[in-house]
């Protein structure tokens, strides 16, 4: 990592190749009037706005995706250079596929290949290939970023053209750039290194690159959110949708502190001791250090007080500036209105939920490998074969989707009362929470011009043996129509915040300090915008009633309004890269152990025209068994940094279990 992380930049090489991106940002397609090979400095990117804008938008260009919006082989891929390690992420699945949510059946996929059969390992990491989120710093845009946002930090106030005021609301920018590359460190490998500035490549004596505490990493996230915050509008034009704002700024640091708050940092005892370090490393760190590497120290109430302050600071100040962050809401109290409002609320740019959004350098959805990847039939193009069994969602997760009335729904009780049969009218998933339809393909459901036919055999399940949607499902999220109307003209921009996951950590953090009826209120507002009632103890009863759920002995709130707001987070933030980090921060192994299931879903009769007039829906279908289902081991929730980097002895320890 030293010559790795603090190797002078190319400024020629890391600017241009991305001088075609960040279409968000509004900027020209050329950088330079200089051809390759010309020597250009610092001193000159530095010499005026136009230039130096640039090296910002390139850092932009390196935050986190969670679509997978870039494979090698394929020509719509973005136009990056230096990012593709973190860009590919796990060959085409995304983070989900981990999870209940998701049985992924492609064989060459990053989940499939590595980690359902227990390939993943330290040594899979120094290369970046199928991991779920990359550290090594010769692969992975989050280094890149850092370098490029300290880069800026550190030169614009030279650039003559540009105002005071100007260079503060862009450096408050390029530390929230910081911001979110540790964050995402912090959730993925707990403690890591701590860059406070760039680093002199001529005194590398002088630079410490040891792993630090997740407290310091915590505390550093939290500190660059204030300074960014302090820095930054509370909105901005829709000309500048897409840039930070001190919105933006404070969202994210209630979600740090959220996940600092939670079991898997905050509790009485590590989730795994860690080893000694090895080699070199010994003498680079304080050995007192090396358990807080992983865990906070014991557990402490007051750090979820600090998630509900912070929520509450935030609310205040979108209040104090007249509320121009809102859920995006129906425009009619119908199915459709409720499905429309969800659906608008995760998609649109410049549409008051989204607070933060990247993969915003790939102009539209159809530049996106996601497209072919999770392609649920035959494209517009006439292009067959899409959808590579990445996505195939499971019965598990549909059942976590309520009637519309808020009441327990279950494929297995249907089954029982109407003897497998049912119709496109009258089947299993009728009469559902509405974003189930917008999240995963439903039999029956509207889509293009006809109806979605899940059935073996038709257009979207296509043959028994087709993996697309081999347990009866495929996601739909992302997809929408799958035509240039809905999909691939539309302007990609993936959601790494939303307002709608601000009010489900508000009432996380509520019920976990012993405000149940405020926590429950905060719910309620995720709820009522598609539809659904308020949750009542009532309902808390009767949609966990026969499950047993995990005791946390430190916690206080109510462990049913616990398993809701968890369950109310995978169904709104689907495909959001939620339901991954929701279930190591409650070190939920329950959920990575259980029995995953499909269905099969046939043509019972039609009539004489070919028209299906009923349909046969299977019993259950269990998965095959991931490697940790008979193998759990809490290593798991923690990935393991790259071999290579532990053993150059500079103060990397790795995490337990690897």
């Amino acid at each position: 990592m030293k010559r790795n992380i603090v190797a002078t930049i190319n400024v020629w090489a890391f600017l241009v190749c991305l001088s075609a991106g960040c279409s968000d940002l509004q900027l020209g397609p050329e950088f330079l009037d200089k051809s390759p090979g010309v020597d250009v400095t610092v001193d000159t990117v530095f010499s005026s706005k136009l230039y130096a804008e640039r090296v910002l938008t390139s850092a932009y260009a390196t935050l986190h995706p969670g679509l997978t919006v870039y494979n090698p082989s394929w020509p719509y891929s973005a136009p990056s250079v230096d990012q593709t390690g973190q860009l590919d992420g796990l060959n085409g699945d995304v983070l989900d596929a981990l999870t209940d949510l998701i049985s992924s059946h492609c064989e060459w996929g990053g989940v499939y290949g590595m980690y359902y059969n227990g390939q993943y390992s330290a040594s899979m990491e120094n290369g970046r290939t199928s991991t779920k989120f990359g550290y090594n710093p010769d692969q992975d845009a989050v280094w890149t970023g850092i370098r490029r946002a300290f880069l800026f930090i550190n030169n614009v106030d030279r650039v003559p053209d540009m105002t005071e005021g100007e260079k503060t609301v862009r450096k408050g920018e390029a530390y929230m750039i910081i911001a979110c590359h540790y964050h995402e460190l912090l959730r993925h490998f707990g403690g890591v290194p701590i860059l406070r500035d760039a680093v002199d490549v001529n005194d590398e004596l002088g630079n410490d690159y040891s792993r630090k505490t997740v407290a310091q990493v915590g505390g550093y996230i939290v500190e660059l959110c204030d300074k960014a915050a302090g820095m930054l509008p509370w909105t901005v034009s829709a000309a500048d949708d897409g840039r930070f704002t001190s919105a933006a700024a404070m969202a994210l640091k209630c979600r740090v502190l959220m996940y600092l708050a939670s079991p898997f940092f905050n509790s009485s005892e590590p989730y795994m001791e860690m080893g000694a370090p090895r080699g070199g490393n010994i003498s680079k760190v304080n050995s007192d250090d090396v358990p807080e590497m992983v865990w906070l120290g014991g557990y402490d109430a007051q750090r979820w007080q600090d998630v509900a302050d912070a929520c509450e600071a935030f609310f205040e100040e979108n209040a104090k500036n007249g509320n121009p962050y809102s859920l995006v809401m129906p425009t009619e109290n119908t199915p459709e209105g409720y499905r429309d409002a969800f659906s608008r609320g995760y998609a649109d740019r410049h549409n008051g939920e989204i607070l933060i959004s990247s993969g915003r350098h790939t102009p539209t959805y159809r530049n996106m490998y996601h497209t072919v990847y999770y392609g649920c039939s035959t494209d517009e193009d006439g292009n067959t074969g899409r959808g590579f069994g990445g996505g195939c969602v499971t019965l598990n997760f549909v059942d976590m989707f309520p009637n519309a009335d808020g009441t327990r729904a279950s494929y297995t009780d249907w089954i029982d009362s109407h003897n497998h049969i049912g119709t496109l009218d009258d089947n299993p998933f009728t009469g559902r929470d509405p974003r189930l339809y917008e999240s995963v393909m439903i039999v029956g459901d509207r889509f293009q011009d006809r109806i979605a036919e899940m059935w073996i055999g038709g257009e979207e399940r296509g043959t028994e043996q087709n993996l697309r949607a081999i347990t009866g499902f495929c996601t739909r999220k992302f997809l929408w129509d799958y035509n240039s109307v809905t999909c691939f003209s539309k302007p990609s921009n993936f959601p790494y915040m939303r307002l709608a996951e601000l009010y489900l950590i508000y009432a996380e953090a509520l019920n976990e300090t012993g405000k149940k009826g405020a926590a429950m209120r905060q719910l309620d507002m995720v709820r009522n915008r598609v539809g659904l009632p308020d949750i009542t103890d009532a309902l808390l009863d009767e949609l966990h009633s026969g499950k047993t759920l995990p005791d946390y002995p430190d916690l206080i709130g109510d462990s049913r309004l616990r398993e809701e707001i968890i369950d109310e987070r995978a169904r709104e933030l689907y495909f959001e890269e939620s339901r991954w980090h929701d279930i190591v921060r409650w070190k939920r192994d329950d959920i990575m152990r259980k029995t995953l299931y499909g269905i099969k879903i046939t043509i019972a009769t039609s009539d004489n025209e070919g028209n299906v007039t009923s349909l046969n829906f299977s019993d259950p279908i269990a998965e095959n068994d991931r490697y940790w289902k008979t193998n759990w081991s809490p290593k798991w929730w923690l990935s393991a940094f790259p071999a290579n980097e532990v053993n150059k002895g500079y103060g990397l320890v790795q995490n337990p279990g690897w």
